[in-house]
């Protein structure tokens, strides 16, 4: 996988063979596919791993972090604590993700991003749902601010704002933080 990530962030997901990737890992060809079934298998893969920074296979919203954050003392408390562990895998995917929005024409790819995206969403909409079962939370508008989770910790922004503005990755988590924290507040003001 490691093989793989690297090969696909330095030539693109097109310019990768899964003989390259074989020869660069110094494993067998077969031994990619019977593990990962395809290249886009194996990118998938590779993009899970680099976003949670591990192989562990549970999903984040099964991981100790994550169900922690209902007994945070405040949504903005449960706020901080998931942005610390997810602004560094979404800096380490973001590599990975550009390869894939490179070559999406492919059919593989983009159905791939169509599931990774959705998959972001409804993982958006579960950290609301967390920070709504804190304290204070019950005012809380849950879709508004899965909506805005899911705009502003992403790939998306993390490309445009440190790939491309040359924003440090502490610059753009900063950012993230103030948004989400100014949507997590303004429930106050109406209430």
């Amino acid at each position: 996988m490691r093989a793989a990530s690297a090969l696909f962030e330095q030539r693109g997901y097109v310019g990768t063979t899964i003989v390259d990737i074989a020869a660069e890992a110094g494993v067998a060809v077969q031994t990619i596919y019977q593990a990962y079934g395809s290249k886009v298998g194996l990118l998938g893969a590779a993009h899970d791993v680099a976003l949670a920074g591990d192989d562990d296979p549970a999903a984040l919203a099964e991981r100790a972090w994550f169900l922690a954050l209902r007994d945070a003392p405040s949504p903005a408390a449960a706020w901080r604590e998931a942005l610390a562990a997810l602004y560094l895998g979404t800096a380490r995917v973001a590599p990975l993700y550009a390869a894939m929005l490179a070559a999406e024409a492919d059919p593989d790819v983009s159905g791939l991003l169509t599931t990774m995206r959705a998959q972001r969403a409804e993982f958006s909409r579960l950290l609301a749902e967390q920070f709504a079962a804190c304290p204070g939370g019950e005012g809380l508008d849950r879709a508004r601010l899965a909506d805005v989770i899911y705009a502003v910790e992403s790939v998306e922004s993390h490309a445009l704002l440190v790939t491309q503005c040359g924003w440090s990755v502490d610059d753009w988590r900063a950012w993230v933080d103030d948004v989400v924290q100014r949507e997590i507040s303004a429930r106050d003001a109406t209430d």
